[in-house]
Formats: structure tokens, sequence, C-alpha cells
């Protein structure tokens, strides 16, 4: 009997999708997430889906492998706008992060929905951080929801990649 060890796609290997994509893709991948219109978002998405089939295809992922690494894709790319977002209007990530258990070193558990029981617990998070729950703008809670549906496809995805 021979030992195996586990195998993990290589940091490159992940980011190949990433560092082709065109100015701007991030940014209209991100808006998607916030709207949460694919019909409107198809072109971006198709996009998305090119390049990360061109990606899996270079890793010699299988089908499911390429489905996993598309949904990483879509959650990386919309992670790093809308964290420059929630920045903006005042909003930690982390704070997110942390009231979920969501986000890297934590986790992770699947997340189908976001449900009324998480913004609670983001919203008694931002309270503990010293960020009222009540001043915090539709905008802003829009941004929240957009930030949990990435990291939820960030980090499926990454599972279910290897």
């Amino acid at each position: 009997m021979f030992a195996t060890s586990a195998y993990a796609r290589p940091p490159e290997g992940l980011a190949c999708a990433l560092q082709a994509a065109p100015a701007g893709l991030d940014a209209r991948v991100a808006d998607v997430l916030i709207s949460r219109d694919d019909d409107r978002g198809k072109p971006a998405l198709d996009e998305v889906r090119a390049l990360s089939d061109v990606c899996a295809q270079d890793q010699f992922m299988g089908p499911k492998q390429r489905d996993a690494y598309y949904l990483y894709v879509i959650g990386r790319m919309g992670r790093d706008v809308i964290d420059t977002r929630l920045t903006k209007l005042g909003l930690p990530s982390a704070v997110i992060d942390k009231a979920l258990d969501i986000g890297p070193g934590n986790t992770n558990n699947p997340a189908p929905k976001v449900t009324e029981g998480d913004l609670r617990m983001v919203s008694d998070g931002m309270r503990d951080a010293g960020h009222d729950p009540a001043k915090i703008t539709p905008e802003g809670w829009g941004l929240i929801n957009a930030w949990i549906l990435a990291t939820s496809n960030m980090f499926d995805g990454l599972r279910d990649v290897d």
C-alpha cells in the first residue's frame, strides 16, 4: 500500500483567470453580485466563464472542477471590488467575516443564500465593532449581501476545485 499526500492546486494556477481578466471585468462581476441580476450580467459572466475554462484546461481540471473554478473566480473578483466599496462606506469586511465565520481562516460552511439570521449576526457584529447598524444605508446592506455571496462562491469553489 502506498501513501499519498493531499494535492493542493498552486496559487498561481488559481490566479490564472484573475490575471488574464481585462481591466474592469472584476467591477462588472461585482455589479452582477450586488444586483443579483444574472440575465443583465450575462456578458460579464460569460467572459468569466471563457477565461476560467481556458485556465481550467491549462490546469487539467475536469468538468466539475471547471465549474468550481468558475465559482471561485466570480467570488474572488467580486470580493476584491466589493471590499473596496465597503471600505469607502466605512464598513469593514472583516466584521462580516468574523460575524459569519467566513473568509480566510474561517470555517466557510456552504451558504446557499443569505438569511435574516445572517444579517442579524452581521448587524450585531457591526454594533460590537462600533458601527451603528441603523445607519447602514440600503447600498451598504446590498454590499454586505454581495460580500457574503462572493465569499460563499469563492470558498465553495475553492473547496471543490481539487
